[in-house]
């Protein structure tokens, strides 16, 4: 098989470029911190919502990230490590480094910005504006309503086991 001229000559650096690029990259080198975007979130035993919840963590809250699984990041905070969804992290909703689609390409995925901002912000009020003028008929009372009800952790998980609900 020929190796390509460009290839060939690219040998000495393109490797060290590689490992520089992936090494760099904050979800593989390890310790990135990031800053909790939403409220009410927990910290969780295992990556998954019916899991135990370790302690609440507040919107706002920075965390170390040790590693990820999948949707899950394990987390450490104020002394105490357990497992966090991506949802929970506004900067998580940023693409990551896809060195494969890069290179190769891959599937091409489009959202409207409202479900964007739905999906990483949450039901802001610029999204709401725009909402309540395409749906005048809609009672945003109750939206407020809905969005300021509180849930007790315990009662959740109770909730769940009781209902053999899984993730």
């Amino acid at each position: 098989m020929k190796v390509p001229a460009w290839l060939r000559k690219s040998r000495g650096w393109l490797l060290p470029l590689v490992l520089a690029v992936l090494l760099g990259s904050p979800v593989l080198a390890g310790a990135d911190t990031m800053k909790v975007s939403l409220d009410n979130q927990s910290l969780y035993a295992e990556p998954n919502y019916s899991g135990t919840p370790i302690t609440p963590v507040p919107a706002g809250a920075e965390v170390k990230v040790v590693t990820t699984s999948g949707d899950w990041y394990k987390v450490e905070y104020q002394g105490n490590t357990g497992w966090m969804h991506r949802g929970a992290f506004a900067q998580a909703q940023t693409p990551q480094l896809n060195l494969p689609g890069m290179l190769f390409g891959g599937g091409v995925k489009q959202t409207k910005s409202d479900e964007v901002a739905l999906a990483g912000k949450g039901f802001t009020p610029e999204v709401e504006a725009g909402y309540r003028q395409k749906h005048p008929e809609m009672n945003f009372a109750l939206v407020d309503q809905v969005e300021s009800f509180k849930v007790d952790n315990a009662k959740l998980q109770a909730f769940i086991k009781e209902g053999g609900l899984t993730p």
